[in-house]
């Protein structure tokens, strides 16, 4: 799977709730109809499903990604437009702009992405501080940007121990916390704290194509720390 070989920017793209969509879009990112998914759900106005159906189709399916994360972003910003306060709709949209700036290297145009990107997290965790998957992500911003750059980034590896820290504590049996936090670990180097959260997440039953390829992530990362 290719998404495995992308560790800033995966997994945040499964941190966004599906329970809200319509079907037959619901229906179709149940499945891994990614693409289906996204047609279903730009043919309802759907564009926060769009941009979700669109991410998940980019990172896991698409054999090249760049077609799919333009038009996550397109659809991201059309949701945040219609909807300034939807804090799913901002988090989604981030973790779009970190998939392009993932794929950007170490030029000025992938750094301002990682930065709207930052800012979008932000924005979501503001709206809804309950949000554990926003504090989850925006905690894997901070350890992904460290490990890229480090202090130059304005990732900060304290601020992202802290966050994961926060999210594990706010949703323990999540797939999508879980697998956010492990790679978080890993990124800290804290091999204990990453076994522990990645094994809980395969642990747990995946609710959908999502959280199944969510998991694919967490084999793949305990085979690398083993």
């Amino acid at each position: 799977m290719r998404a495995l070989l992308r560790p800033l920017l995966l997994v945040s793209a499964l941190l966004t709730s599906t329970a809200a969509v319509a079907t037959p879009a619901a229906t179709l990112l149940a499945a891994g109809q990614y693409a289906q998914a996204f047609d279903a759900a730009r043919a309802a106005g759907n564009e926060s499903a769009a941009s979700d159906a669109a991410l998940s189709e980019a990172l896991y399916r698409a054999a090249d990604p760049a077609l799919w994360l333009e038009q996550a972003v397109t659809a991201g910003r059309a949701a945040t437009r219609a909807a300034p306060d939807d804090a799913h709709a901002h988090l989604t949209l981030g973790t779009a702009l970190c998939s392009q700036a993932a794929r950007g290297g170490f030029t000025l145009g992938a750094y301002q992405l990682s930065r709207a990107c930052r800012s979008e997290y932000e924005r979501s965790l503001t709206l809804d501080p309950a949000l554990a998957e926003a504090r989850a992500a925006l905690a894997r911003w901070h350890s992904g940007a460290w490990v890229r750059a480090g202090v130059v980034s304005g990732g900060r590896p304290d601020t992202a121990r802290t966050l994961a820290t926060q999210a594990q504590t706010q949703a323990p049996d999540s797939v999508r916390v879980l697998v956010q936090v492990g790679l978080v670990a890993v990124d800290l180097r804290d091999a204990v704290w990453a076994r522990r959260a990645l094994e809980h997440a395969l642990e747990r039953s995946a609710e959908g194509a999502q959280e199944r390829d969510l998991q694919a992530v967490a084999r793949a990362a305990l085979a690398r720390l083993r």
